[in-house]
């Protein structure tokens, strides 16, 4: 099978390719439209799913809107933290389905510095912030 028709499989049924949403995100072979259009996809299904939950029918796969709605949101973001968010993502899905006590530990800490480090990536660093009030005509000319 050609890259070209694998990538395709993967657009008309991703839920026969993908186990979770971020998932989608993460695969290098799907250009940004292509992974917009399996979450649309996944993210329909998962609305079916819950409103056929909702009125006591049983479904095959997961309820995930909201796993589906974080990837949508992960595409939005830029290229290091959506990496940060993926990793994340990925093994805090890990950490519940792993029975050894010491693994969970390890997953836990590793999940806690990866948000301490996404944490900083998201913020301006506080050296920049000084910097810029102790410029003259700094942040206290700003507003003037």
């Amino acid at each position: 099978m050609s890259k070209q028709a694998k990538n395709d499989a993967k657009v008309e049924k991703p839920s026969a390719h993908f186990d979770e949403p971020h998932e989608v995100v993460a695969d290098p072979s799907l250009s940004n439209v292509q992974k917009n259009t399996v979450l649309d996809t996944l993210e329909q299904d998962a609305r079916q799913l819950a409103e056929a939950s909702s009125e006591g029918m049983a479904g095959g796969e997961l309820n995930k809107p909201h796993d589906v709605l974080n990837a949508k949101d992960m595409l939005a973001l830029p290229p290091v933290a959506g990496a940060y968010q993926t990793v994340r993502l990925d093994l805090r899905s890990r950490v519940n389905g792993d029975q050894a006590i010491y693994t969970r530990i390890k997953l836990r800490q590793a999940i806690a510095a990866l948000e301490a480090v996404s944490a900083t990536l998201e913020r301006p660093s506080a050296s920049a912030t000084e910097g810029l009030a102790k410029a003259p005509g700094g942040a206290e000319g700003l507003g003037t």
